[in-house]
């Protein structure tokens, strides 16, 4: 196992923070079809994140674009359905491929996919659940889901696993990000303000670039932030507020960390914990994100991620 700083994967950032687990998540499958140790990941002091792994850079490229080709399978990417509320195949003239199906479809989907690899039951329970819809009657999706109008975020996302290159990859570990690709962009990089009252015009009717394969590598680490019906109302992972106020928290640690640890770690609210608690799971920082949406058909956008808990020594009651 060596450490490998990725420079371009900035634990500040939520799109930076999502590519890192999704990276996490792609080496770790990797990992466990080849019968070695399980990669695991920690943050840098500069908030970087680090893997350990037994493949070199060029390799954890491959296993990147493989891994994209190989989720053509995944029956989570491949909803689609009409407005009318049909199941049909994504390549048809008149499919809808969103989280946003009717309550039936949504069942559907959640029941194939729970008897079908653990990658699609994992993605399909971060998606959406057939308890909970929306002022339309449509399942209500994940808080993290930020695309509207006549955005489809399985159609962006389908063109992301599709289209990413080992360039794209390339720049997604270890940057600079420019922003550059003309593959679609899920609007988790808090880096590019998409908030309208700071614009001069709709960013809506904007041509945008992306960092492409972050992207793509966020949507696989939507697997560490399933959703949940409390009360009747959707809850997903590390996300608090309504629909239209609500707040990402996240943790960097400190401390070389699994997948599997990091998704019991996400679970928590770090930010409630003691220094004593956070110190004995190797937690460092604790940062939180506003997510803003749009009254032109609820595009969301990041604001610039804020400290809520910093590195600090435990204290000492006597």
């Amino acid at each position: 196992m060596t450490d490998l700083v990725l420079t371009g994967l900035d634990g500040q950032n939520p799109l930076g923070y999502l590519a890192a687990l999704g990276l996490l998540r792609v080496l770790t499958d990797d990992a466990v079809r080849r019968g070695v140790s399980v990669p695991r990941m920690t943050f840098s002091r500069d908030a970087l994140a680090v893997i350990q792994s037994d493949l070199d850079l060029d390799a954890i490229v491959v296993c990147v674009l493989d891994d994209a080709r190989a989720q053509e399978a995944n029956p989570a990417l491949a909803l689609a359905y009409t407005k009318a509320g049909v199941r049909t195949s994504r390549s048809a003239a008149d499919s809808v491929c969103d989280l946003k199906p009717s309550k039936e479809i949504a069942r559907e989907l959640l029941q194939e996919c729970a008897q079908s690899v653990p990658r699609a039951a994992a993605l399909a329970a971060a998606w959406f659940s057939e308890l909970a819809q929306d002022n339309n009657g449509n399942t209500k999706p994940t808080a993290l889901h930020f695309t509207a109008g006549q955005q489809s975020f399985l159609e962006m996302v389908e063109a992301l696993r599709s289209g990413i290159s080992n360039q794209d990859i390339g720049e997604a570990l270890l940057g600079p990000w420019t922003n550059g690709s003309t593959l679609p962009s899920l609007s988790w990089d808090s880096s590019v303000s998409r908030n309208y009252a700071l614009r001069a015009g709709d960013p809506s009717k904007e041509k945008r670039g992306s960092v492409a394969a972050a992207n793509w590598l966020g949507v696989i680490a939507l697997e560490f932030f399933p959703v949940v019906v409390v009360r009747g109302r959707l809850v997903t992972t590390a996300v608090v507020g309504g629909w239209k106020d609500s707040v990402f928290s996240w943790p960097l640690w400190d401390v070389p960390l699994s997948a599997q640890s990091v998704a019991s770690i996400l679970r928590i609210n770090a930010g409630r914990w003691s220094a004593t608690e956070r110190n004995a799971l190797g937690l460092s920082r604790v940062y939180s994100a506003k997510i803003s949406r749009s009254d032109q058909g609820g595009y969301g956008s990041f604001a610039p991620a804020d400290v809520v808990i910093a590195k600090e020594r435990a204290r000492n009651h006597r």
